[in-house]
């Protein structure tokens, strides 16, 4: 195990001087908390490692409560991401059965209602029975 200290005062490396991922690190912890404006940001923040640790030194740095509300917002876009899925899966569900109907109306082949809306041939004959029922 090897143990790196770091004393802030003896890192003087400007953004332009900053090349390996160590002093990415020590300059990021050096100057998160000076750095407001997006613009002011270095380039590599955009990487993908250093994001994670950004990220996690923020929630890390907040009270219970403020953990709870960002646990909640999570969880409620995590939700609001799934419900949206979920009704893009039966919009492009409804856009299929829809096609194959309007295909077997028009007197096409199983196989071709299937090719033309890109779905089995069992997924035709669901419709068609399900249609031929009502």
């Amino acid at each position: 195990m090897t143990f790196v200290t770091v004393e802030f005062d003896k890192f003087k490396k400007q953004e332009n001087e900053v090349t390996t991922d160590l002093d990415k690190l020590i300059f990021t912890m050096q100057n998160l908390q000076k750095i407001t404006e997006t613009s002011q940001f270095p380039t590599f923040w955009s990487e993908d490692w250093l994001k994670k640790a950004i990220s996690e030194v923020d929630i890390r740095n907040m009270t219970p409560e403020q953990k709870l509300a960002y646990e909640m917002a999570i969880s409620s876009n995590a939700l609001a991401v799934k419900n949206e899925n979920k009704k893009i899966k039966e919009a492009e569900h409804r856009v299929k059965t829809d096609t194959v109907q309007i295909a077997l109306n028009m007197g096409l082949t199983i196989v071709q209602c299937a090719k033309l809306a890109n779905v089995s041939v069992d997924f035709v004959l669901s419709v068609q029975q399900q249609f031929s029922a009502k």
